[in-house]
């Protein structure tokens, strides 16, 4: 690794790597639980989908041709009954209710009509739809519903409770805690010259969710070596992010407690600006994501690399960069990528596209705080019409 840091996607590729090396193993969640969770195991069904034969449409299950006699009409939740439909015979079914044996049809209500003497006779051309679903027609019992790695949207877990599921082994989602790190941090009104509004503790665990962890809250610790360690040292949860700290003045602890508590560095830097002094550290179960202390370097960090870490944390595939085409030209002279916050082009004068926001920079949040996503302009630079990198924002 090179002295400026690692490239932004070996890094991304990097956290990804660590979080899934820290993957606990598997938990079991009810279906309320497990939207958005990933299957430790396979899942496979214990009953059929449906589970007996029953109607696709109000109306009436027949035998045989018609007319047909009417007898007692069956509703959906009714139990499934043994008595066979014999030729001739019809019975009034709503939808999804079981069909008796012998059915051959389900002639929908607005085909037919029962007449002055009861007989059911139908009035359209027939159809040759059965109109039922036969059992296990969506899923067979025992059939396999989803293997391990896949992420439990809404539509599967509703598939997975029609099967009859009622717990998933699923991989658990790991608990962070937030430390903001420097004397300068003031938690509520307008801060004093010299000092600086805490912008983390109330923002950070937002975004930590919406990757997929468990934020249980943020604390504020001072510009000291001690207190840093031990707030480090003495966390609970599997990943612990930071800001401020991670550069190399005589008030940056991050490097020395990490040292202190035995925790490895496996990230240090990332070749990106902002976001450069960023980096990942373990000690024993525990990663810790050390952000820069300047705002938008520190959500750029976050972007980067909590996302991927996250993932691979809970056994998700980091989400993959996008691209966008940048409707002005993109300069980047300096070594390493530059991250710029964009938003798209509004027409009038200028291409179609993207654009940088105004009022961006490491220390600014107003640029960022109307942006689309971030673009990463690599070495060389880009010019109007071509295709640049670009990172979703999570709150988008």
């Amino acid at each position: 690794m090179s002295s400026t840091g690692l490239d932004w996607r070996a890094a991304r590729d990097e956290a990804h790597r660590q979080g899934a090396l820290l993957r606990r193993p598997q938990e079991t969640a009810g279906l309320d639980a497990a939207i958005g969770r990933v299957l430790a195991a396979d899942l496979s069904a214990p009953g059929a989908v449906p589970g007996h034969d029953g109607a696709a449409m109000d109306g009436w299950a027949v035998a045989g041709e018609g007319p047909w006699r009417v007898g007692e009409p069956i509703v959906a939740g009714a139990d499934p009954t043994s008595e066979a439909l014999g030729p001739g015979r019809a019975r009034p079914v709503t939808t999804g209710a079981p069909v008796p044996p012998g059915t051959d049809a389900v002639v929908r209500s607005e085909d037919a009509d029962v007449d002055g003497s009861g007989l059911l006779v139908r009035h359209t051309v027939s159809s040759t739809r059965r109109h039922v679903r036969p059992a296990g027609e969506e899923v067979a019992r025992g059939e396999l519903l989803f293997p391990a790695g896949t992420r439990l949207t809404p539509p599967r877990v509703a598939l997975a409770a029609a099967a009859g599921v009622d717990d998933v082994p699923v991989i658990p989602v790991p608990g962070v805690r937030v430390a903001v790190l420097g004397d300068e941090v003031e938690g509520a009104g307008v801060p004093r010259p010299g000092r600086v509004r805490d912008v983390f503790s109330t923002t950070l665990p937002h975004v930590l969710r919406a990757f997929g962890a468990v934020p249980s809250g943020a604390v504020r610790v001072p510009d000291d070596l001690e207190a840093t360690a031990r707030v480090l040292g003495g966390a609970d949860a599997g990943l612990v992010v930071t800001t401020g700290g991670t550069a190399g003045s005589s008030a940056d602890h991050v490097r020395g407690a990490l040292d202190r508590i035995g925790a490895e560095v496996l990230l240090d830097r990332v070749d990106v600006r902002p976001g450069r002094p960023a980096l990942l550290a373990r000690r024993r179960d525990t990663l810790y994501l050390c952000l820069p202390g300047n705002p938008m370097a520190a959500m750029v960090a976050l972007v980067l690399l909590g996302e991927p870490l996250v993932a691979g944390m809970t056994g998700r595939p980091a989400e993959a960069p996008t691209s966008v085409t940048t409707a002005v030209d993109l300069p980047n002279d300096r070594p390493g990528s530059l991250v710029l916050a964009y938003r798209s082009a509004e027409g009038g004068v200028v291409p179609t596209g993207v654009v940088p926001v105004r009022h961006q920079g490491s220390a600014m949040l107003r640029g960022l705080a109307d942006a689309d996503g971030l673009l990463v302009v690599e070495p060389g630079g880009r010019n109007a019409g071509e295709s640049v990198p670009a990172l979703a924002l999570p709150w988008r």
